[in-house]
């Protein structure tokens, strides 16, 4: 790590064409340290017109996504909780392909350099620019080898050292084509130079720009201000930047941080078919694992499938749902599965018959197109509830919808929180049962501190071992309630067993439907002195007045999963609603199944976190 101070002057001229104003943006001040969450600008709006396409540069696929999702990505994972993309040709498709990654958008109306691009973002910034300690990543989207683990790196340095600018750097031995890195006698950072303005010496180095940065804002755009046109191509570069904070005094931190292996240009089609085939090897699969693993998602799980597959850095399997007019389900696989491992993702819940009927429609499909293995994955079991005759004259549901889905040609169940562990045996064929909680300690151990004195509450006796084993998990009390159901949407509850006085009370359930049951124990935990009750399920059935009841000021939080869409429905609560992706739990499963490794091991090393 080298730090470079050298005396302050300044250089004058503004980029044209950028909509921010002459003077809009205040002049360079000393940098606090930075404490709030980083940002982020992603440049997206070049052509890349070596690709030999139409499509712009960023919106060709790494790892079955365009790969400037594998940025957004990274930038989240360091914890971004603003990321502006800078979109220009053809921005409708990009726009299109980060539908849904909530993201912002700003255009650069004329292609004019990076430096121009990133000025295009700065009316975005202006209010966070007025007070420095902002931290801004800049980013290219064409980079979907980027690691989060060395955005954490730069940005430890760069606040750590309190850095206006820090660089990461990479040391490849053919640097060619890349901008270098040009360092005094001392070991300073002097430069970045371009490969074509390079001296004979100067390309002899082997440290080289990839394009990562960490900037203060305030600093950030004020630089930018002061960016001159480079009179050969015209355009505005963010490889100025750093060389004019160094003049005004300011501080630039280079910290050689970025693997060799990630600084691989993305420009002809053959580069992107290497570059693809090494970002799938991140995920643990071989050539052959990438051919032969197909994941399918069904109507109700569509959003889910991607999330799994993004964590497994593998398509989602190309498939097509239809409804003839009169109701009808078709089901067609647009891709050869012959031999193949075939996983479906339907979670079957509302409309339940549909779901499942499409589920089943898939499974024949899939076995008429003579897949060597179909493995049902069931974020959600629907009639899970159906699972005894507690009454004369009464089906157990549950048994008939597993023997539909072996009958229908499934070989593997995975299954994720089933609302009793018996269900398993209705299935005469494996099943691999996962617990949610895994997905949930971790949530809340990241807000240990907030929570204060905490109380698990089992809103009902057979709740107990699962309350008891998260009170374990997380060092809180445990506390039970007795209730007796009057119908499937009332309840009444009993007594509370244990005190929960100045606590924050956390309930937790496999699943919310009406919200009965947790609503009549929040009410009577609030009636005994509570401070805070935060309700966590793994399924959101929400029907009837669930929604309206969780919306309600009997709780402070909601915590749920994206076992079933969520959609505009609960609109109402979304003020108070966590919800957590079981995806990398479900995608690990996936991967052990796939291998032939142990699903037990997963719970032990941690339940879902990435290989």
């Amino acid at each position: 790590m080298t730090t470079a101070v050298s005396a302050q002057s300044g250089v004058a001229g503004q980029p044209p064409h950028s909509k921010v104003q002459e003077g809009s943006l205040p002049s360079s001040k000393p940098t606090s340290p930075a404490k709030s969450a980083p940002s982020a600008v992603i440049l997206a709006a070049g052509r890349g017109t070596r690709m030999n396409s139409d499509l712009p540069k960023v919106a060709h696929k790494v790892g079955g996504r365009p790969m400037v999702c594998a940025v957004v990505d990274a930038c989240r994972a360091v914890g971004c909780e603003r990321i502006v993309v800078v979109v220009g040709y053809k921005q409708e498709v990009i726009r299109r392909a980060l539908e849904g990654m909530n993201v912002e958008f700003a255009v650069q109306e004329e292609q004019l350099g990076t430096g121009h691009a990133v000025r295009c973002a700065a009316p975005l910034f202006e209010k966070e620019s007025a007070s420095p300690g902002q931290d801004v990543f800049v980013l290219c989207g064409d980079g979907p080898l980027i690691r989060a683990e060395t955005l954490k790196k730069m940005l430890d340095c760069h606040r750590g050292q309190k850095a206006a600018m820090t660089l990461a750097t990479s040391i490849i031995e053919n640097p060619q084509g890349y901008g270098r890195i040009v360092r005094d006698a001392s070991g300073r950072f002097q430069a970045i130079v371009e490969q074509k303005n390079a001296s004979d010496e100067q390309l002899k180095i082997k440290e080289v720009n990839p394009s990562y940065y960490c900037c203060d804002s305030r600093d950030l755009f004020s630089a930018l201000g002061n960016v001159q046109r480079n009179p050969v191509s015209g355009e505005y570069y963010v490889t100025d930047v750093p060389e004019l904070l160094l003049r005004s005094g300011r501080r630039v931190e280079v910290l050689p941080a970025v693997p060799p292996e990630d600084v691989l240009s993305i420009n002809t089609p053959h580069d992107l078919e290497v570059v693809d085939r090494l970002y799938r090897s991140r995920g643990g699969w071989s050539a052959e694992d990438i051919d032969t693993l197909k994941i399918f998602a069904a109507s109700s799980a569509v959003a889910l499938t991607h999330r799994i597959c993004e964590h497994l850095l593998l398509p989602v399997g190309m498939s097509r749902t239809a409804m003839f007019p009169d109701g009808e389900i078709l089901v067609k696989i647009e891709e050869d599965v012959r031999g193949r491992d075939c996983f479906v993702v339907c979670s079957t819940c509302q409309p339940v018959n549909d779901n499942l009927m499409e589920l089943l429609i898939f499974i024949d499909c899939l076995r008429r197109a003579s897949a060597d293995r179909i493995t049902v994955v069931l974020p959600y079991f629907g009639y899970a509830r159906q699972d005894r005759k507690d009454e004369g004259r009464v089906p157990i549901t549950a048994k008939l919808v597993s023997n539909m889905i072996t009958a229908a040609g499934a070989q593997r169940v995975l299954a994720l929180d089933l609302h009793a562990a018996q269900i398993q045996g209705f299935f005469d064929l494996p099943v691999d049962h996962l617990a949610g909680s895994p997905v949930f300690v971790r949530h809340f151990q990241s807000m240990r501190d907030q929570l204060g004195d905490l109380c698990l509450v089992s809103p009902d006796v057979g709740n107990v071992k699962v309350a008891e084993s998260m009170a374990n998990l997380m060092g809180g009390d445990l506390a039970i309630i007795n209730k007796r159901r009057l119908s499937g949407s009332k309840v009444e509850t009993g007594n509370l067993i244990g005190a929960v006085e100045g606590k924050t009370v956390l309930m937790f359930d496999d699943m919310i439907s009406t919200a009965g049951t947790v609503h009549e124990a929040a009410r009577l935990v609030r009636s005994r002195g509570a401070a805070r009750v935060i309700a966590a399920a793994t399924h959101a059935v929400l029907v009837g007045p669930a929604v309206e009841r969780l919306a309600s000021d009997d709780f402070d939080r909601v915590v749920l999963t994206n076992t079933i869409p969520l959609g505009e429905r609960v609109a109402p609560m979304r003020h108070k609603l966590d919800e957590l992706c079981v995806g990398p739990l479900l995608g690990e499963a996936i991967h052990r199944i796939h291998h032939k490794k142990s699903i037990s091991a997963l719970f032990k090393s941690g339940g879902g976190t990435k290989r």
